[in-house]
């Protein structure tokens, strides 16, 4: 029983060890790993204490999670096939798909400096912001937190990144359409000046 114990523990061990050496096996995974890392502890930081462990945890998970779907192994190559290989051209896009991604998160989040919320607020002390990233976008933090997800998923090449991707822009999409309801309600005639003028997520397209 125990012999049989250490070996599914060595097992494991040995399976999350060439997980993670496929995670983390060029420049541009690494690169990708320490900008999502870059990511969630920028966000830990900039949101209110009462929020920064679940937060982080939930941002923590979700990462972990989406890189161990990507790494090579951790799902059979038949339901998670490469798409295309990663060669210099695509891993320097991916690169820099992923640093405008990062920087535009980070962009638009010290805009917002104390209105973000992690949901709209119908009733407080809020603005209508519509400076910096927001006079393109109405939802900037959307745009940048699908580019880091389309440069991760790009780098790897694989079904599975392209299949969280379509989920990330459908899941977004549908939250920035409730949260436009709220903030019609909210700001009614400036807000619609505001959708007159600018997309929601893409600028010049959507």
């Amino acid at each position: 029983m125990i012999a049989a114990t250490c070996s599914t523990v060595l097992a494991a061990s040995r399976y999350n060890q060439r997980t993670m050496g496929s995670i983390l096996s060029s420049p541009t995974s690494i690169f990708i790993a320490f900008a999502w890392a870059g990511f969630i502890v920028y966000w830990i930081i900039s949101a209110p204490r009462k929020r920064n462990v679940v937060l982080g945890l939930t941002l923590f998970a979700a990462v972990a999670c989406l890189f161990f779907l990507l790494g090579s192994g951790s799902v059979p190559d038949d339901a998670n096939p490469v798409l295309w290989k990663g060669t210099l051209p695509v891993a320097l896009c991916a690169d820099a798909v992923v640093l405008m991604g990062l920087s535009l998160l980070i962009w638009a989040r010290r805009t917002l400096g104390a209105n973000w919320s992690a949901a709209v607020r119908k009733n407080g002390d809020t603005e209508l912001v519509r400076r910096g990233p927001y006079a393109f976008v109405r939802h900037p933090i959307y745009t940048g937190f699908v580019a880091l997800v389309l440069g991760t998923a790009a780098a790897y090449g694989r079904l599975i990144g392209m299949l969280v991707l379509a989920m990330c822009c459908v899941g977004l999409y549908l939250k920035a359409l409730r949260e436009e309801s709220v903030l019609k309600e909210k700001f009614q005639g400036a807000y619609l000046e505001y959708t007159a003028k600018t997309k929601m997520i893409i600028p010049f397209i959507l």
